[in-house]
């Protein structure tokens, strides 16, 4: 059956040549053969699969159109595309207006979206139900424009028979993939036309109406890729705790964070972008020369004037390189020193340990003390725990420090004794840089601003110099503290806690602690008693004290003998509950986790000497003499009495008067 009807001029005489691609289309459409004429391969390739699919190329029925419901809802999935695309679609049917072609988008399954066009190819596309709604994909449409750049991804152009359909042989449409900012196709933009004939304008026409909506897909996700940075940029940098500012290379500040702002109390950040730092905020002179020669700034404090006065911050400077190292401005960063404080606490160990749980014993005296230990930590008075070494000073400290309402807060420890006589002021009080030889150069923070708002523990408080006693009192008396080398006091709140293994009070006696400082500590005191005089407790503590190294060293816990344990309990305990830990760690590396025997025990009696061992003088009668022999060597001279016996001579005078001597004895 021959389909291609004889074509011939308008006088109806002579033949006209018949279209080339019409033959083909016979050949393979209906006839199921090899084109006679060449044909673009696509093209083929589209037929012979519709042939395939069994669509009849004489159908009239159009392509089925969805419901306006389904329509509204597409429209809305693909609202970007639509949005995007409209502005283009309108330029391009003002290019084709007049020509009969017609501007469809649809989306990435041929479905149309909108149109655009002359009212005459509007209204025959109508009656072909060619409409915002109609499916145009080759299961229904056969090989068209749309369906064809949609499956190869690349703009074409059909031009009259190349279309598998025979009713859309006097159409040509060119149609081009639209992809968004990722490469995938997420529609098309077409020209259709009631045009017979190659029209190349109208191919390069969508091609770069296509090209423009792509660029506008990527103009657009880099702008939302952009504010979407910037608001993920701000949430973080404004959820930080240190204080953030950008600043250009002329120190103008750029960006600034909601701790910043807070740090500089400034109500509107917006006021200052744009101003200088230095304009805003008074600085240290360091700083700001770091800034004008875009210096890097090491970590320290500076001093920013705020609405109620000056405060210190610690700060550091980096810059802000591109990737060819061209310096493009500084960012600050500042912290409050409260926030390195707590990082100092928690890198350097500066928190309690122990609770009062962790203080084991039962006799009746302990029990007094811990009590009376418990009912103060609920207070925020002043601590004195006296006791010989070994007796577990520090962990009464800690305990009551774990009690109180001070918990979370920083527990600083620090022993005026084992530090030299020289240091002992820069670590309690600190210092600025420079302040002494040898000093860094950014200064050192003290214990007691370290232990801002927590507790100090003043271990062996009899060991501190006199000379630096009255800097002590007065810290505990104005609640402030001055820097070596600084003239700015530091207001602190601190919980003092002070231990000491000897009587205060004799001290104080001697000349060798100033009795006000004494009263100004000694608002709680509390005696915790030698091993030796609770000596029921040693069982429960052996066991304690075994059980815990037992899990510390990976080690059975091993049983004692009562031969072993009447030997700890008729020992003296000189070095008290800290020597009963190194006599049980060591039984337990001897025992190898066996039982522990007399053979496991390492207990040394100590020699006393002198009159005390001998129990021949009295402590009391051995200073009288002491006193009487300086006396009587200096021919009852006090002051030089005094400076033999290394007292205040009021001090020897109360002495001499509590002990009846005269006050200038006889010459032997």
């Amino acid at each position: 059956m021959n389909l291609s009807p004889i074509v011939r001029d308008m006088s109806g005489k002579q033949p006209v040549r018949e279209d080339p691609i019409k033959c083909a289309w016979e050949d393979v459409v209906i006839n199921g053969r090899p084109p006679r004429v060449p044909v673009r391969s696509i093209i083929v390739k589209s037929w012979m699969r519709c042939r395939e699919a069994k669509i009849d190329p004489y159908t009239k029925t159009p392509a089925p159109v969805i419901s306006k419901k389904e329509l509204t809802h597409l429209r809305a999935k693909n609202s970007d595309l639509i949005a995007i695309s409209r502005w283009v679609m309108e330029m391009v049917e003002i290019s084709v207006r007049g020509t009969g072609f017609m501007v469809i988008l649809a989306d990435r399954l041929a479905r149309v979206l909108e149109t655009m066009g002359d009212q005459g190819i509007m209204e025959v596309a109508s009656q072909r139900k060619y409409i915002p709604g109609c499916i145009r994909n080759a299961e229904y449409s056969g090989t068209n424009a749309i369906a064809l750049a949609l499956e190869e991804g690349k703009p074409v152009q059909l031009t009259g028979a190349e279309h598998y359909n025979i009713n859309y042989h006097f159409w040509t449409c060119s149609s081009a993939p639209i992809r968004n900012a990722k490469g995938r196709i997420i529609g098309s933009i077409t020209l259709s036309g009631q045009s017979i004939g190659r029209h190349q304008h109208t191919l390069a026409l969508v091609t770069a109406a296509a090209e423009t909506i792509e660029a506008r897909f990527r103009e657009r996700t880099l702008i939302e890729e952009d504010q979407r940075l910037n608001t993920m940029l701000i949430r973080i940098y404004n959820s930080l705790t240190d204080g953030f500012i950008a600043l250009d290379n002329t120190l103008e500040i750029t960006h600034l964070n909601s701790k910043a702002v807070k740090i500089l109390g400034i109500e509107n950040p917006e006021v200052i972008v744009g101003h200088r730092l230095d304009e805003v905020a008074l600085l240290d002179c360091n700083l700001i020369k770091a800034l004008e020669n875009k210096e890097p700034f090491e970590p320290g404090e500076i001093q920013i004037k705020m609405p109620g006065g000056f405060k210190t911050y610690m700060c550091r400077m980096d810059p802000i390189q591109s990737s060819s190292c061209k310096l493009m401005g500084m960012i600050l960063t500042m912290s409050e020193k409260r926030q390195m404080f707590d990082m100092v606490r928690k890198i350097s160990g500066n928190y309690a340990k122990y609770e009062f749980s962790d203080i084991k014993g039962e006799t009746p005296e302990l029990k007094r003390q811990i009590e009376l230990a418990m009912v103060t930590a609920r207070t925020s008075s002043r601590v004195m725990l006296v006791g010989e070494s070994g007796t577990g000073k520090e962990l009464f400290a800690q305990a009551i420090h774990s009690y109180s309402h001070r918990r979370n807060e920083p527990f600083v420890a620090i022993s005026c004794a084992a530090i030299p006589r020289d240091l002992i002021e820069s670590e309690l009080f600190g210092y600025i840089g420079g302040a002494f030889t040898g000093a860094r150069q950014k200064g050192m923070v003290g214990k007691f601003e370290l232990a801002h708002q927590g507790t100090l523990f003043l271990d062996e408080i009899n060991g501190l110099p006199l000379e630096l006693q009255g800097k002590l009192l007065r810290a505990l008396q104005q609640n402030e503290i001055l820097r070596l080398g600084d003239s700015r006091p530091i207001p602190v709140d601190v919980r003092v806690i002070a231990a000491s293994n000897r009587d205060l009070l004799n001290e104080v006696e001697c000349g060798n602690f100033r009795e006000d400082l004494y009263y100004r500590l000694n608002v709680v005191e509390i005696f915790i008693p030698p091993l030796r005089s609770h000596k029921s407790d040693i069982k429960l503590l052996t066991s304690h004290i075994l059980e815990r190294l037992s899990r510390e060293m990976c080690i059975h816990r091993p049983e004692i003998t009562g031969e072993a344990m009447d030997k700890l309990m008729s020992y003296d305990w000189p070095g008290n509950v800290r020597e009963l830990e190194n006599i049980c760690e060591r039984a337990l590396l001897l025992s190898h986790g066996q039982t522990i025997d007399v053979s496991h025990l390492s207990l040394r009696q100590r020699r006393r000497t002198g009159a005390i061992a001998a129990g021949t003088l009295s402590l009391r009668q051995t200073y009288r003499e002491t006193l009487e022999a300086a006396i009587t060597q200096c021919g009852g001279n006090v002051s030089n009495a005094s400076r033999v016996l290394k007292i205040a001579r009021s001090t020897l005078y109360r002495k001499m008067k509590e002990f009846d001597l005269p006050k200038r004895p006889s010459l032997p």
